[in-house]
């Protein structure tokens, strides 16, 4: 079934902390953050395909140009039972499976055609209303080998047309 996609990323560099650190202040639930570079927003619009099949919640589309990854195919799935699980699967040019599990760090591979990165992600809170309302955020920080962590907000709204 074919939907419209709103995707809105906000992406915030905190100054010369690690993810170890970074989490333990997430995690003793602190909002303020005095020591973050706000890096910038991005909001696409697309169309993609909805699928929803023995309870399992599949969303594809196609990357656009304004993402950086023009081109490149991405996949998010969940399971309606466990709705604050969600994977993020890209293709094509950039290859990377990323995983989203409220409250859990995880450790994905990046590939960008020039060479595979690891990087860790700590996700801070899933807001997953997908199904029922079309409205979908996480909320991350992703370190890359070791330098300074960067906060992430990803928002999604997915319509069926």
């Amino acid at each position: 079934m074919k939907a419209k996609i709103k995707i809105t990323t906000i992406q915030t560099d905190y100054k010369g902390k690690s993810i170890f650190e970074r989490m333990a202040e997430e995690l003793a639930i602190t909002d303020t953050f005095s020591d973050m570079d706000e890096s910038g927003t991005v909001e696409t619009q697309l169309t993609g395909d909805i699928k929803l099949s023995n309870g399992i919640y599949t969303l594809f589309y196609e990357e656009s140009e304004a993402s950086g990854m023009d081109g490149v195919k991405t996949e998010l799935v969940f399971n309606e039972a466990t709705p604050k699980e969600v994977s993020l699967a890209r293709t094509g040019e950039v290859n990377s499976t990323m995983y989203f599990n409220e409250g859990k760090r995880h450790i994905c591979v990046y590939n960008t055609g020039i060479m595979p990165f690891e990087i860790c992600i700590y996700t801070r809170s899933v807001d997953n209303r997908l199904i029922d309302e079309g409205y979908l955020e996480i909320v991350y920080i992703i370190e890359i080998k070791g330098t300074c962590a960067q906060k992430t907000v990803l928002r999604m709204e997915a319509y069926k047309i």
